[in-house]
């Protein structure tokens, strides 16, 4: 356990001062940022863990407007895909996250974008401006769940990520976490060493969709049969 306080004491700190180091970036150059802090922030924190990272599939992620859609076991997972994302990318956090000082003056300043805990917008201007900005922008990391699972299994996926799908026409690819909740287990501070292995599916294309409400259903119910195939093979 003290070797985890102290792990945990070095990520803290790392995370503030490349945070800071960040936001000044920022101003002048965001996707600079993002491909240089922050990726040495997700590798350094997998260092300092002791955490391997095996990725298959990055070819499928390409330099465009790109929905990302992982399951949500652990705060490793951001740290992973931080490590090896070779592209600007963006993604969809909880607002509460903004309170976290420095980390949460670092995302907002980067551009990233923020629902409410249950994953529902602010008001309609919002969502219209998150829409045009997800359209014309980067690739966006959405965890479906809206939040942690530290449970087995998947929890019932929210609408908002496909609702931004539907309305943008942006395809979906589906991104599998394996490992990520044995580095720190539920109820537990104790960092492990282990592996994350990260399978990126080929990409999802959402335009036989319709946009109503059923069409949106179908595309969620459509996606999480995927991931439920592939978390049990």
């Amino acid at each position: 356990m003290i070797t985890s306080f102290i792990k945990w004491l070095i990520i803290g700190s790392l995370t503030i001062i490349l945070a800071i180091i960040a936001i000044l970036i920022s101003f002048f150059s965001p996707m600079l940022a993002t491909l240089t802090v922050v990726k040495f922030w997700g590798k350094s924190i997998l260092f300092i863990s002791g955490v391997k990272l095996k990725v298959d599939g990055i070819e499928n992620i390409e330099n465009k407007p790109t929905i990302v859609m992982y399951n949500h076991k652990s705060f490793f997972d951001i740290f992973a895909f931080a490590s090896f994302m070779k592209f600007d990318w963006r993604a969809m956090m909880k607002k509460e996250l903004l309170k976290i000082p420095f980390f949460g003056q670092a995302v907002q300043v980067m551009g990233h974008y923020f629902v409410a805990r249950d994953g529902s917008f602010s008001d309609r201007r919002e969502v219209v401006k998150i829409l045009k900005r997800i359209k014309s922008g980067k690739t966006i990391f959405i965890a479906p769940e809206g939040t942690r699972n530290t449970n087995p299994g998947l929890l019932e996926f929210k609408d908002g990520g496909f609702f931004i799908a539907s309305k943008t026409q942006v395809n979906i690819v589906p991104m599998i976490i394996k490992g990520a909740d044995s580095i720190v287990k539920k109820n537990s501070f104790k960092i492990n060493k282990g592996e994350i292995k990260i399978k990126i599916l080929k990409e999802i294309d959402i335009t036989s969709y319709d946009k109503d409400k059923k069409g949106i259903s179908e595309l969620k119910k459509d996606i999480k049969k995927i991931f439920e195939s592939e978390i049990s093979s």
